[in-house]
């Protein structure tokens, strides 16, 4: 992303956060589209919903920090139980996929939604510290 596309954005996000009177809650995921590169996000004041999609503030994310936020929270892991050649058993982490894939292909709704409010509070939380 170039600095003033970065610097817009960052504008946009400020003002929407103004508009929700700097509560977090209210500010809410409208859409959300996975490219290749990206995942965008759509976000929106939740008392003052807009029309089209083109009114939201849209977020592009590259792909690689979504998948580090996925894998950073152990989304698409779960701690179980491992045995070694000799028969003994160790607890670690047991990766159910790759975090992209996971998201795609195994997460359930919920947690897709668990996922984007995640990511959702990261990018507030930047913008904010920028």
């Amino acid at each position: 992303m170039s600095t003033l596309t970065l610097q817009k954005t960052n504008i946009s996000l400020l003002s929407l956060f103004c508009s929700a009177n700097f509560d977090t809650n209210r500010i809410v995921i409208a859409d959300h589209e996975l490219s290749e590169n990206f995942l965008t996000l759509y976000l929106e004041d939740n008392k003052h919903q807009v029309a089209d999609l083109g009114d939201a503030v849209m977020y592009k994310l590259p792909i690689s920090k979504f998948a580090e936020i996925i894998a950073a929270n152990d989304l698409n892991s779960y701690e179980g139980t491992k045995f070694t050649q000799r028969g003994c058993t160790y607890t670690d982490r047991i990766i159910i996929n790759e975090p992209l894939k996971w998201f795609i292909q195994d997460a359930l709704p919920a947690e897709q939604n668990v996922v984007l409010n995640l990511v959702k509070r990261a990018v507030l939380k930047s913008s904010l510290t920028n």
